[in-house]
């Protein structure tokens, strides 16, 4: 799992064109003032914000943004969690903030929709949907605060899913799946952060961005541009100078374009 050069790369010069992200989520502090879709500030007094009309958690800055983010916000079960199950979070989970789950709540969304995630389809705790998620084993027997992270995390998600589904409330498969969405954010996600380094939210992206590897003296960086929706920015785009070596190579199922991650 890891991307390799398909040519030679010069100093500052695009590795990929722009990726879009399998899953976002603002950080809970930026929730009432930064749009949930394309993270952009809200005006103090704008004219056409939306709110999400159920949990009305999300806040939108226009039509536009709020009809692009409803279905996976209704659907991953993160409306139902922020109407029911955010109350049943100890304060230690509330206070840390609840941005990774939720993260992980619309990760098992996209995958599910796309069957890259099933119980029958995950073996072993390894991978889901190309992204790594191993060592979840070794930390939940470990049993430190991650742990508990972990497994709280994906009961609310567990309760949040079947809520959504209006099903009715059965552990299954010990909740394999929801553990691993979760820990497959912690593991894999990035913050995304402005200039000034301020982080506003974590992203989570497939294996085009995920297996890039990981070093202490990294030679290459990433970035995040909050580009206006009204914007053409097609001119941008370059040819990926990468590509994924592995046997299992697993595509990214997120094809069109989030214009807010580069």
């Amino acid at each position: 799992m890891e991307m390799r050069a398909r040519e030679s790369v010069s100093t500052s010069k695009d590795l990929t064109g722009e990726i879009a992200p399998y899953a976002t989520a603002l950080h809970d502090v930026f929730l009432q003032s930064h749009c949930s879709s394309c993270f952009t500030k809200l005006l103090p007094q704008p004219p056409c914000v939306v709110s999400c009309t159920i949990c009305c958690s999300l806040r939108y800055c226009c039509s536009e943004c709020f009809g692009a983010d409803s279905a996976v916000h209704f659907s991953s079960g993160e409306c139902c969690f922020f109407v029911d199950h955010l109350k049943r979070a100890s304060p230690s989970y509330v206070s840390e903030g609840t941005s990774d789950l939720r993260a992980a709540l619309r990760l098992l969304y996209v995958l599910e929709m796309h069957g890259l995630a099933s119980s029958d389809s995950i073996d072993k705790y390894s991978r889901i949907g190309g992204l790594s998620a191993s060592g979840i084993e070794k930390v939940l027997e470990e049993g430190e605060v991650i742990a508990e992270r972990i497994l709280e995390g994906s009961l609310l998600m567990s309760s949040a899913r079947k809520s959504r589904a209006q099903t009715s409330f059965i552990f299954s498969d010990r909740l394999k799946l929801e553990k691993m969405a979760l820990w497959a954010v912690i593991i894999n996600s990035v913050e995304v952060q402005l200039s000034e380094g301020l982080a506003m939210g974590v992203a989570v992206y497939g294996p085009s961005f995920s297996w890039f590897n990981h070093s202490c003296f990294p030679s290459a960086s990433y970035r995040f541009v909050l580009a206006p929706r009204n914007e053409d920015y097609a001119s941008q785009k370059s040819k990926s100078c990468v590509v994924p070596a592995s046997k299992g190579v697993a595509a990214d199922v997120v094809k069109e374009n989030n214009d807010h991650f580069v």
